[in-house]
């Protein structure tokens, strides 16, 4: 608890009283509302005590959420440098550029957080996997290319060379919070599951399919599509063709695999798809069907 001769409502706007100094550059303190947050600036915390009133208005402030509690905020302050601070500024400042994201500093601190680690990495030469390299650029495009960026952001600013794929993580976070709360979860399960349709493919089809190809990132584009109706529980509820009917005899191999796709997709999604939807799906993959084996890509 504060001294009680502090009266917080007598405090500026820009002012907080100090709970607790954890070092030169971060300290938790106390607005006039009563809100406890982890404030940060160079110098902030130097020579501080618990109790004293501080002007934060230069300073960074950050407040408790999700897995990002007061104690994890400020660990992760203190352990990050004050130029990796301002370079995760600067890439979601970036963010809310380019993406035209909302609230995009409530990114900050997944984006700090992920610079700190891959900067580790970098320096003790650690290369890890990232499996859904090609998922994440197909199905955001935007968020790749900005996420690449951010690597030539941090290589720049810091001196290191982040292993080329970070992009993908960082693309991630971009990804996550336009997803509005939702969970990175869904983004990931959706990657995941539009890389498994395209292995069932391979092994029914017997052929491997070029997915940087033409042909696959359209289709890839449409089960995006199916993906998002899906989660806003939008999906096509009525079709004047059959579909599979017209397609079976041009392409039975292709009208097979949708329902061995739709099957996947309800998987992925928890929930089974309308017959409206398994025939679009039927119709994009006849399509993909004739590309691949026609070699029209």
């Amino acid at each position: 608890m504060l001294p009680p001769e502090h009266c917080l409502t007598n405090l500026g706007p820009e002012h907080v009283v100090v709970e607790k100094v954890y070092n030169n550059n971060v300290l938790l303190g106390v607005d006039r509302s009563g809100t406890q947050m982890v404030v940060n600036a160079r110098g902030i915390g130097f020579g501080r005590r618990r109790g004293e009133v501080v002007d934060a208005s230069s300073a960074q402030r950050y407040l408790a959420e999700g897995t990002y509690r007061t104690a994890a905020i400020a660990s992760l302050l203190c352990n990050a440098t004050h130029t990796q601070v301002r370079v995760a500024q600067a890439i979601v400042e970036l963010a809310q550029e380019e993406l035209r994201i909302p609230n995009a500093q409530r990114m900050m601190l997944p984006v700090l957080d992920h610079l700190v680690t891959a900067v580790q990495r970098a320096e003790r030469g650690v290369v890890i996997d990232f499996p859904l390299t090609w998922e994440v650029q197909q199905l955001y495009p935007d968020e790749a290319s900005l996420g690449r960026k951010a690597v030539e952001i941090v290589d720049g600013a810091l001196g290191i060379h982040l292993q080329s794929e970070e992009w993908v993580a960082f693309a991630l976070h971009f990804i996550n919070h336009q997803w509005d709360g939702k969970g990175l979860s869904r983004t990931v399960t959706m990657a995941q599951a539009i890389s498994e349709v395209f292995a069932k493919l391979e092994e029914l089809w017997h052929v491997e399919i070029n997915r940087s190809s033409m042909s696959a990132s359209r289709f890839v584009t449409h089960l995006r599509y199916l993906f998002a109706r899906a989660a806003d529980n939008k999906q096509l509820s009525r079709i004047d063709l059959d579909i599979i009917g017209l397609m079976s005899d041009r392409y039975p191999q292709a009208t097979s695999a949708a329902l061995e796709v739709a099957k996947s997709i309800s998987t992925a999604i928890g929930d089974e798809l309308t017959k409206a939807e398994i025939n679009y799906i039927a119709l994009h993959t006849s399509r993909l069907y004739g590309e691949v084996m026609e070699g029209d890509d």
